[in-house]
This record gives C-alpha cells, structure tokens and sequence, in this order.
C-alpha cells in the first residue's frame, strides 16, 4: 500500500507520534506499578490513552498521527516479545516458555481499539462543509497504518495464546472432544469452569482477521469469513493435535466461524452507521481506498424561449 500523496507529516509530528507509540505501549506496565487491581489498572489504561490520544489530536490535528502512534506501539510490542523470549531462554534454558496472559490482552485491545475508535468517530462527525481531499487522504492513512498495528498484535496473541499456549509435548497424550455442541452447552450451564471467558475467546479470536480482510477488501461478505474460518479453525487444531498444545475440539471451530461473522458485522455495522449519518455519502467508510470529496453538482437555471 502506497502512501497517498498530499500533506505528511512533518518530522516533529513525526517524533510526537513515536513518542505517543511508546507511552501507550509503556502505559500497562506503569499501570502495574501503581495499582494492584487488574480492573482498576484496565480503567487506567483507557482513561489515559485516551486523553494522549486526545490531546495529540488537538495538537496535530491529522489523523494519520494517530495511525502511526499504533504502528509504533505494536512494533515496541513485537520486539519486548522477541528479547522478552530470548532472555527467558537464556536465563532458565528449556524450562522457560513464553506466555500471554490475560492482563496483557485486555490492555493490548484497549490500547488499540481506544484510539481507533476516536478517530473513527471524529471522522464520522465531520460536517460535509468541511469535508477535504486532505483530511480523507489523512484518514485514508491513518486506516493503513492502524491496521497494520492490528496485524502485529493480532499475530502475536494468535501465535502465543492459540497456537503455543504451553510448551508442544508431541509423546504425551491427546485429550480430544468431538461431539458437537458439547463443549458450548458446557460453557453456558456452568458446569465448566470459566466456559462464558472461554466461549467468547474462542468466538472473538478471528474477529480481528475477518475485520481487516474485510477493510482490505470492500466485496468481502460474511460467507467469504465462513469460507475462511472453516478450514483455518480445523487447521489450527489439527496443529493443536499434532503439537499437543491444547485440548482438541470440534466446538472450537464453530466459535471460530461465530467470531469471524462477528468481525465483518462490525466493519459493516460502522459503514451503515456512517451511511446513515450522511445520507448514504460513502457507503464503504472504512476502506484502504482513497475516495476524493463529492463535487457539487450546480443546476443552471432552464431559460424558457416564448
């Protein structure tokens, strides 16, 4: 994806980006330090970024700041992750296994979707009297670069916490669960131990995946996110099995498929919303394709020869 030409930032804007990218990606860890609650750390979390987002906004004004603040911070992440696992190796050598907890999940969405979420309603919200090339090109980019950072989070929570939960034990034995709707009716008649967080888990975890192919590409439909989700949830747990790192069941692949319908619900949900607000004015809001202003159309009055 190229960048679109028009103004960019300039490099001091540049720089308060980087540094924005950085204070979001340190924001969990400075949460830890002054409370001892998870909750109240996760309330901490989104109240301040979303006041540094705000206040960037206000000072910088273009929403591709925003973007790039998100990129930076998903790549802070992805390099913690990567010296995080070698000085754990180095350190307890095969005894060391790299994990994901839930804390630090919760706060990677919030910090993600947070700022996503107030550019998307401030473009929303944006008059069609100050509608410009210059501020769709800006949104245009911010889009690029904020899914890009979604990407490498989602990548990470993907590899870490489905795919490589616990250190692979391919001697051992499986533990299978076939039977279909099984596990489900477990998850919601309490007989199961955390069945509500791990239903929506397992719905939620392709959400991201089927949101951004559905960004990528503006024909994506929900029956493509099923046609994906069908042989990529069997995948996964074929990998599962084979690797032995989690229990294998068939009710996985069926939240698989909810959380994917989920994903593009949404992106569709936010174009009907922005539809309605204008009138049907850019019906495919969220988009990696620049679309330029409407020109106004102006109706020269009919002369009526007697």
């Amino acid at each position: 994806m190229t960048i679109l030409p028009g103004q960019k930032l300039t490099i001091s804007e540049f720089l308060v980006a980087f540094a924005v990218g950085l204070m979001l990606f340190l924001l969990p860890n400075d949460a830890k330090n002054q409370f001892e609650s998870e909750a109240v750390c996760e309330s901490y979390v989104f109240i301040m970024s979303f006041i540094i987002v705000s206040m960037m906004l206000f000072i910088i004004k273009r929403y591709e700041a925003v973007g790039t603040s998100l990129f930076f911070m998903a790549v802070f992440e992805v390099i913690s992750i990567i010296f995080g696992t070698i000085n754990g190796i180095s350190a307890k050598g095969t005894e060391y296994w790299p994990k994901l907890n839930e804390y630090n999940i919760i706060t990677l969405f919030i910090l993600w979707v947070t700022p996503f979420i107030i550019v998307v309603v401030l473009r929303m919200l944006t008059r069609t009297s100050r509608d410009s090339n210059d501020k769709r090109r800006s949104f245009t980019r911010f889009m690029v670069l904020s899914m890009r950072g979604l990407m490498l989070i989602y990548g990470i929570v993907f590899i870490m916490r489905l795919l490589f939960p616990q250190r692979p034990d391919i001697l051992s034995e499986r533990t299978m669960e076939i039977i279909p709707f099984e596990r489900i009716v477990h998850c919601f008649d309490g007989s199961m131990s955390g069945g509500m967080i791990y239903f929506i888990w397992n719905c939620i975890i392709l959400s991201p995946l089927s949101f951004y192919l559905a960004v990528l590409t503006p024909k994506f439909r929900p029956i493509h996110a099923v046609i994906i989700a069908v042989p990529l949830g069997f995948a996964i747990e074929a990998l599962q099995f084979l690797l032995n790192t989690a229990v294998i069941c068939f009710d996985d692949v069926l939240m698989y498929c909810i959380g994917a319908l989920w994903g593009v619900g949404l992106k569709y949900g936010i174009d009907f919303v922005h539809s309605l607000i204008t009138s049907g004015r850019d019906p495919n809001f969220l988009s990696f394709e620049y679309v330029p202003v409407p020109r106004k159309t102006t109706h020269s009055p009919q002369i009526v020869e007697e």
